[in-house]
């Protein structure tokens, strides 16, 4: 089954995006992987302020820098803040309050609650810390450490060299070309 990607603004392998249709719609690695291969140039426009309130979009904003970084793709951002800066994530605080956190189980013909904070883990799940370190959002920071070390990385003339080098027969043969497609779609096959 393939999916089509409408492509806002492209030219001559350069595609333009603001962050909400890139990140803030349910999309994948399959779609961003869609758009590498097919641009060696990436304008994103509109970058917010990351925080746990918009984790969802925070995690497919990593997925994509993952995605371009992979591919050798250019990658430019327009954010009000500096790459240090964009996620600010736990100084809002856990996703979860950990001691309000409970399971409901079926015992004796009645609901119980157990309260994860002081019964320890439940059955063969993760222990309170594992859970913990889950919740509060530690995986997104690492995660997004990684995609700032990328971003900065992308910056550098050996990424840049590699990226021409990745490109070097698309760049040359649409100098020249130079035609501003207002919409324009790229196709990618959907995982089974």
């Amino acid at each position: 089954m393939n999916r089509s990607i409408e492509i806002p603004q492209s030219c001559s392998g350069v595609a333009r995006f603001d962050f909400e249709y890139l990140c803030g719609r349910p999309v994948g690695a399959a779609d961003y992987i869609a758009i590498a291969r097919n641009y060696h140039t990436i304008f994103i426009s509109d970058l917010p302020a990351m925080s746990m309130k918009i984790r969802d979009k925070a995690r497919r904003f990593i997925t994509l820098i993952d995605e371009m970084y992979n591919h050798h793709c250019r990658l430019i951002c327009l954010a009000t803040l500096p790459i240090d800066n964009l996620f600010q994530g736990t100084e809002e605080g856990p996703l979860f309050d950990l001691e309000s956190f409970q399971f409901e189980t079926e015992a004796e013909g009645s609901k119980l609650r157990r309260d994860v904070s002081a019964e320890g883990n439940v059955g063969a799940g993760p222990s309170t810390r594992g859970l913990v370190s889950m919740l509060s959002g530690q995986e997104e920071m690492f995660a997004f450490q990684r995609a700032i070390s990328r971003l900065v990385e992308m910056q550098t003339p050996l990424y840049l060299e590699r990226v021409q080098h990745v490109h070097s027969s698309a760049l040359q043969q649409q100098q020249g070309t130079p035609v501003l497609a207002k919409q324009s779609t790229v196709s990618q096959s959907a995982p089974l």
